[in-house]
């Protein structure tokens, strides 16, 4: 299938993962007709192979940090890494993570069509495909805008599919999934149901998220990208998200606290709505391959784990200087994002310090850990360095490493993570040796300085020097506390600031985070610049979903993108960009999407260099 468009190249590779049966393979190679593939793929087995092979599809976006968190304003890199193209908005159509994602978007949709083309569209698991592929389509519509909308199943080598207008791709989405809202295929609401498959609850979440970025996208004008502004054409769109939000809802408050709804052994918990799910137990291949790095993409360098007992990070994706500011004094959501304390590793006979029930991993293994030396500690901007230091103090004991052999951090740090930032360095008998304050951008230079996202921490991740791809935590796609929030962007977008407010309160009350009278009381803790202006209660909400998402993998961009907020929070806290020029072409056309891959544009006869995105 040389030369052949991507969203014409799948055909199903993830089902050769469940199986290694000649004729199977036989009749993988030949799909374009066989009737070997029509005989298998149309039995219960096969359809069910093939949706796995859909449902598999969704890893690729679900982890792909670079498309979702860079280019915005919650995530600096430190110790001089480049935070790359993305965050420079430097991209080009030949950027290969861009056509990694519009060929594995389309790879998924594909399998989706191939569920309905050898199931049929009325089959038992064609509301499953269906959801698969609007969920496919949304994600095109929220990277690329008008996309090829292709809904029979590709296998053979047509090669014109011209670009629908965006208008027309988002009617599609939404006729198909309210086509299937009621469906009996589907349980009624997730709950206590396999969250890794679609359900009513999912379609009407996810309903709820296209309405609103449909809204966005056709019934509102861009005023002046800089500041911000724009005009609402119409809120019907609005008012159907909202809808939608409150039918996904349900009735369920926010009753689970925070630090409970990600606790690694509590997954599968009454907030999923929709996650892609990840099993170590019985994985097939190398156990260090088979999962993914979310826990290990939002922070800090801590050091080898196999020498230091620590979790591995990339020393990407940390809070910026803003994000350090958006938790107020008492919001659980702090320590419920980030792990403050670390605990030291002893070291073993075998010259290796201790693991799971030791180190880093201790915090969750371990019922209790107050017999456990403490390596490092990280405080949120608002304690004192006095409050820090009487801690020390009275905690002298837990940070002494008199024998130097036997800890394998030799002197624990604390860090207030602030602007300037306080860094407290420990000698061996557990006492304050040293008293540094940086500001925050040049104390990212130092090793072990900032603090680390825990949100996707596997307590069973094996010792590995880099832990890259054994984290086997399920990802959340769709989840309570960020419907909450749609509902409250929706509300806010059909003029109806009463109820948008009283939904970004029920997330706030459940993080014991001040309860807002008014949009207007809300207080921001970060600077902001002149060119940023006065938060509005869009911000607000936006910050609410930064407090509440961070470290998720949850897509600020897209968050930003559709609100219309790219550039305007770009320039105010994206240190590489200083005016609309610098996420700009020579023309001045604004990158509000990716580039249309270069490769696509070569090979798929529907689409030409006129058709590519503005901007490149």
């Amino acid at each position: 299938m040389k030369n052949i468009i991507y969203i014409a190249a799948f055909v199903i590779a993830g089902a050769l993962l469940f199986s290694s049966c000649d004729d199977f393979l036989e009749a993988e190679n030949k799909s374009a007709g066989g009737t070997l593939a029509e005989d298998y793929y149309s039995t219960d087995a096969g359809l069910q192979t093939f949706l796995a092979s859909a449902y598999a599809g969704l890893k690729p976006m679900a982890t792909n940090v670079e498309v979702n968190e860079w280019g915005t304003d919650l995530y600096v890199a430190v110790r001089s890494k480049d935070p790359g193209m993305f965050h420079r908005y430097t991209l080009s159509a030949e950027n290969s993570t861009v056509e990694d994602l519009y060929k594995n978007i389309y790879a998924m949709i594909n399998d989706a069509n191939g569920v309905l083309k050898y199931g049929g569209d009325n089959g038992t698991y064609a509301p499953e495909a269906k959801f698969l592929r609007c969920y496919g389509y949304y994600l095109l519509t929220q990277h690329f805008g008008g996309v090829p909308y292709v809904t029979q199943y590709i296998d053979n080598d047509e090669r014109n599919y011209p670009r629908e207008d965006l208008s027309v791709v988002y009617a599609n989405i939404i006729a198909e999934l309210e086509s299937i809202a009621e469906s009996p295929n589907l349980p009624d609401n997730g709950l206590g149901a396999n969250l890794g498959r679609a359900s009513k609850r999912a379609v009407a979440a996810l309903l709820a998220k296209v309405y609103l970025a449909a809204g966005w996208d056709i019934h509102t004008k861009l005023l002046d990208e800089t500041a911000g502004t724009y005009t609402v054409t119409s809120t019907a769109y609005f008012e159907k998200a909202l809808a939608w939000a409150e039918k996904a809802i349900n009735g369920q408050g926010l009753t689970m606290s925070f630090h409970d709804k990600w606790w690694p052994f509590n997954e599968n918990n009454e907030e999923e709505i929709f996650s892609v799910q990840y099993q170590r137990e019985g994985y097939p291949g190398d156990i260090y391959a088979g999962g993914h790095n979310l826990q290990g993409s939002y922070g800090h360098l801590y050091g080898n784990p196999v020498e230091s007992g620590l979790k591995a990070c990339g020393s990407q994706l940390c809070p910026s200087t803003k994000a350090i500011y958006l938790w107020d004094e008492g919001d659980e959501r702090w320590e419920g994002t980030f792990m403050q304390i670390m605990y030291n590793s002893a070291i073993g006979d075998d010259g290796l310090p201790g693991w799971g029930d030791e180190g880093y991993m201790a915090y969750y293994n371990n019922a209790d850990n107050s017999n456990l030396k403490i390596a490092f500690g990280y405080f949120p901007y608002y304690t004192s360095q006095a409050e820090l230091e009487t801690w020390i103090t009275d905690n002298t004991q837990r940070f002494a490493n008199t024998d130097a052999d036997k800890l394998a951090t030799k002197q624990s740090k604390f860090s207030i993570i602030a602007a300037p930032m306080v860094i407290i360095t420990l000698g061996t008998d557990g006492k304050i040796a040293s008293r540094q304050t940086l500001e925050y951008h040049s104390a990212g230079r130092l090793a072990q300085a900032g603090v680390t996202v825990r949100k996707y921490d596997d307590p069973n991740t094996e010792q590995d020097k880099s832990c890259t791809y054994s984290d086997y935590r399920d990802i959340l796609l769709l989840h309570l506390s960020d419907i909450y929030l749609v509902a409250a962007e929706a509300a806010l977008m059909a003029g109806d600031e009463t109820t948008a407010l009283s939904y970004v309160n029920d997330v706030r009350e459940r993080a014991k985070a001040k309860t807002l009278s008014s949009f207007a009381a809300y207080e921001a803790y970060y600077t902001t610049p002149m060119t940023y202006g006065e938060n509005t209660p869009l911000d607000v909400i936006l910050d609410e979903r930064a407090r509440e998402l961070f470290g998720e993998n949850a897509s600020r961009w897209i968050d930003l993108r559709r609100t219309k907020q790219l550039v305007r929070y770009n320039i105010a806290y994206n240190t590489y960009i200083s005016s609309a020029a610098d996420m700009s072409n020579n023309k001045g056309e604004v990158k509000w999407y990716r580039p249309i891959p270069q490769a696509e544009i070569d090979t798929n006869m529907g689409i030409n260099q006129e058709n590519q995105n503005p901007g490149y």
